[in-house]
């Protein structure tokens, strides 16, 4: 006798079907575009591997590794979980790695989903505030006069995209102020955040580039205002954004491995200066630690103290039509809501009614990738992921802070 599969069976079988016949289609449409690369029309979406599938400029390790000394502790976790119920949790939300330091040492170090201390991940937008860094480095050194300088003294040939780019400064770009047309959808590898990522001529995307507003009426996120600040920080200092972070980070840092920073392409050679600075976690944590000791590592000031001051301040003051707009807020009215600076996002007091920025500063990237460093308590809380989920990562992190005086 023939046995029956049962009619849930076939129907979920059906539907499986179907849907990869729907995939399959959407691959052939996608594949047919020149724009889109095939890893990408396969993969559905970035990845914090995309690293592979790039051109890379490489970051060298410090020939002798600044150590980072580990106390482990036992933490108390949001929720009241224990132990295997949070790294279980962490696991399952897609984290890879979660390290916290705390007063310099390294109390908590864990990897997950198959990655390990030596596994590299992509930064996404945390890179935005490796940015900051180099332009105050930058400024500090003379190769920039200051944040009111105007773009296109480093980038002329954006006058002939329209001549009001003149009116856009450096401060404007770091505080997402620029007015310029970008649009930052995730959900579509054709808008200019995805034209931006996958392209493998940059300055063929920024020649596209056009005036939506004058500068500095309202905050709008833009990885294209990103991309501009990257560009003119490696014309004012004619040296490439790896060779900036290995001179000045990496080896004053005593990393401990190589890292790379993703290029366009071989043939152009601009870096993705919105993203895509690739490393392990131990060193990005390190980069947390600096700016957590006012720009000091080992006795040497590496980033200088004011910039770090300016850089990570709230925004206050700003022209604007309401008070989002005026003090640079984003997100306003959800967990998310944040104080966007220079770069870097300030986290605002726990319960203040309305907003009040907190001394949580932290660099944030696609994916759930979250550098969180808190002077009160003297911690550096470095997350990545290959996701970020349902889970406002700022305020789960502050939570674990509360419960680990």
């Amino acid at each position: 006798m023939t046995k029956r599969t049962p009619f849930a069976a076939l129907l979920a079988d059906w539907r499986l079907r179907l849907r990869l016949a729907l995939l399959a289609g959407a691959a052939v449409a996608l594949a047919g575009c020149s724009t889109l690369p095939g890893w990408m029309v396969l993969q559905g979406r970035a990845a914090i591997t995309d690293y592979r599938h790039f051109d890379n400029a490489g970051i060298a390790r410090a020939a002798e590794p600044s150590p980072l000394p580990a106390a482990p502790q036992a933490l108390r976790w949001p929720g009241g979980l224990d132990d295997a119920a949070a790294e279980a949790d962490l696991a399952q939300r897609g984290t890879v790695a979660l390290l916290v330091a705390r007063r310099g040492q390294l109390v908590y170090e864990r990897y997950f989903n198959g990655y390990q201390r030596d596994s590299v991940a992509t930064s996404f937008s945390m890179a935005k505030s490796v940015l900051s860094l180099l332009l105050g480095q930058a400024i500090a050194e003379g190769r920039i006069a200051g944040v009111d300088d105007p773009l296109t003294r480093y980038l002329p040939e954006l006058l002939d995209n329209d001549p009001r780019f003149a009116r856009i400064t450096l401060r404007h770009l770091l505080t997402m102020r620029s007015g310029i047309r970008f649009d930052e959808s995730y959900g579509t590898p054709f808008s200019e955040a995805g034209r931006f990522y996958l392209a493998d001529d940059l300055k063929r995307q920024v020649a596209g580039l056009r005036i939506a507003r004058e500068p500095d009426q309202a905050y709008a996120y833009s990885s294209g205002d990103s991309q501009l600040l990257g560009m003119a920080i490696e014309r004012a200092t004619s040296q490439p954004l790896a060779q900036l972070v290995e001179q000045r980070l990496w080896q004053p840092l005593g990393a401990q491995y190589d890292a790379s920073w993703s290029l366009d392409s071989a043939g152009h050679g601009v870096a993705r200066g919105f993203c895509c600075l690739n490393a392990r976690a131990v060193d990005y944590l390190r980069v947390g630690l600096m700016v957590l000791n006012e720009g000091r590592w080992n006795g040497r000031q590496v980033v200088p103290a004011e910039w770090l001051r300016l850089s990570t301040a709230a925004q206050s003051g700003l022209p604007g039509a309401d008070d989002a707009a005026r003090r640079n807020i984003e997100s306003p009215g959800t967990p998310k809501a944040a104080f966007y600076a220079w770069q870097w996002r300030r986290r605002p007091q726990p319960g203040s009614n309305p907003l009040q920025p907190g001394e949580a500063v932290y660099a944030q990237g696609l994916l759930g990738q979250f550098l969180y460093i808190d002077p009160p308590t003297q911690t550096v809380v470095l997350r990545l992921g290959q996701r970020g989920g349902d889970r406002p990562w700022p305020g789960w992190i502050e939570a674990l802070l509360q419960l680990n005086p």
